[in-house]
C-alpha cells in the first residue's frame, strides 16, 4: 500500500508538463492540495502522439503508440535524429524492451548449445511490466519483431526509445539480460553488471538507487554483481561489438536513464534455478529491487531531473509486491 501511495504522492512533486484540458483533468496535475483518493480515483485519457517538429523524416514506421519517425544515415549511430515522442501522461514512464529475435539474428546468450536469451527477456519484461504497473508506472514494451527482425528493425527499434526519452520529461528504460558465459574484450567480466551510457553524462543516483536495493540479492546468493559499467567503447566501426551500444547511446542523448541490467550469466541462472523458466521465480527479488529503484527515481526527481526536496518518506520504504 505504501508504494502505491508513493507513487501517487510522486504525481504531485513530478510537475509533468503536459496541458491540462477538460477531456483530461486530473487533480493530481493541477490542485497541489489534493488528496491521495483523488489521486487514485482520477481517470486521465492517456495519448501517445508523435510531436510535429517542422522536419521532415526519412522514415516512419511502427503501429498505434509504436509509431516511430526518424532519419538515418548510417554515419552517426550513437545519434538520434528522431521526431519526439509524447506521452500524454501524469505518470512516470518505463520502457521494457524486447530486443532479442526468434531468427538468430541477435539472439541472446546460449547454454550448452541452447538460445535462451529471448526466453528471458520475454520473462523479465513480463515481470516487470507487472510490478511497475503495479506502482504506478505508464509502461512501453516495444519488441524487434514490431519494426521487423532485421538491421532496419533494430534501427527503428532504437529510435523509438530514443523519441520518448526526447519526448518526455521522467522516463526510464531498462532491459534485464541474462549474459554470456565467455569474456571478450567487451566484456571481460561475465554476469551481474548495469550497462549505462559512456557518451553522455550518466545520472550516477540513478544508477545508485537502482544497485543499492539489488545488493541483498547479490549477497545472499554468493553472486558478483559489478555494478554501473560503461558498455564497450573500443572501435568506431558500426555495429561491431566492442562499440558503444547504440541503444543506449541514441536514448541516453536525451535522458541517460537506461541501462542493460545482466542480472547474471545465463548458465548461473540455470544452474540455480534449474531452468531458464525457472528463473522467473528465482529472480523475483531482482524484478523487485529494480522495480522499487525505479521507483524511488520516479518519487526523488521532478519533471526535469531535479531533485525534490518533499520527497515523501514512503517512496523509500517499498513493500513486497
Amino acid at each position: 500500500m505504501k508504494t502505491k501511495i508513493a507513487l501517487c504522492l510522486t504525481s504531485l512533486i513530478l510537475g509533468f508538463s503536459y496541458p491540462v484540458t477538460a477531456q483530461t483533468f486530473n487533480p493530481c496535475l493541477t490542485n497541489s492540495n489534493a488528496s491521495v483518493a483523488q489521486c487514485q480515483n482520477a481517470n486521465l485519457s492517456e495519448t501517445v502522439a508523435i510531436l510535429e517538429d517542422g522536419r521532415s523524416y526519412e522514415y516512419e514506421t511502427g503501429q498505434g503508440i509504436y509509431r516511430v519517425r526518424y532519419n538515418y544515415t548510417g554515419k552517426n549511430w550513437t545519434h538520434a535524429d528522431v521526431a519526439p515522442i509524447r506521452i500524454n501522461t501524469n505518470k512516470p514512464i518505463a520502457i521494457l524492451p524486447m530486443q532479442y529475435t526468434s531468427n538468430g539474428l541477435q539472439s541472446g546468450a546460449s547454454v550448452n548449445g541452447v538460445s535462451v536469451g529471448r526466453v528471458w527477456n520475454s520473462i523479465t519484461v513480463e515481470e516487470m511490466k507487472r510490478r511497475l504497473e503495479k506502482l504506478g508506472f505508464y509502461v512501453l514494451t516495444p519488441t524487434i519483431s514490431m519494426y521487423g527482425e532485421s538491421i532496419d528493425g533494430f534501427q527503428a527499434l532504437e529510435h523509438f526509445i530514443a523519441g520518448v526519452h526526447k519526448g518526455n520529461s521522467s522516463v526510464q528504460t531498462v532491459v534485464l539480460s541474462a549474459d554470456a558465459n565467455i569474456p571478450n574484450a567487451a566484456n571481460p567480466r561475465p554476469g551481474a553488471q548495469m550497462l549505462v551510457t559512456g557518451l553522455h553524462h550518466r545520472d550516477l543516483w540513478w544508477e545508485y538507487r537502482i544497485q543499492n536495493r539489488l545488493t541483498p540479492f547479490y549477497q545472499q546468493q554468493h553472486l558478483v554483481n559489478i555494478g554501473p559499467r560503461v558498455r564497450g567503447g573500443q572501435n568506431n566501426r558500426e555495429g561491431h561489438s566492442l562499440a558503444w551500444h547504440p541503444m543506449i547511446e541514441r536514448a541516453a542523448e536525451y535522458n541517460p536513464k537506461i541501462a542493460i541490467i545482466e542480472v547474471a550469466q545465463a548458465a548461473e541462472i540455470i544452474q540455480r534455478a534449474g531452468s531458464i523458466q525457472a528463473g522467473r521465480q528465482w529472480a523475483a527479488p531482482v524484478f523487485d529491487a529494480v522495480a522499487l529503484g525505479m521507483a524511488e527515481q520516479a518519487c526523488a526527481t521532478g519533471g526535469q531531473g531535479e531533485t525534490s526536496v518533499n520527497r515523501p518518506d514512503a517512496c523509500s520504504t517499498g513493500q513486497p509486491f
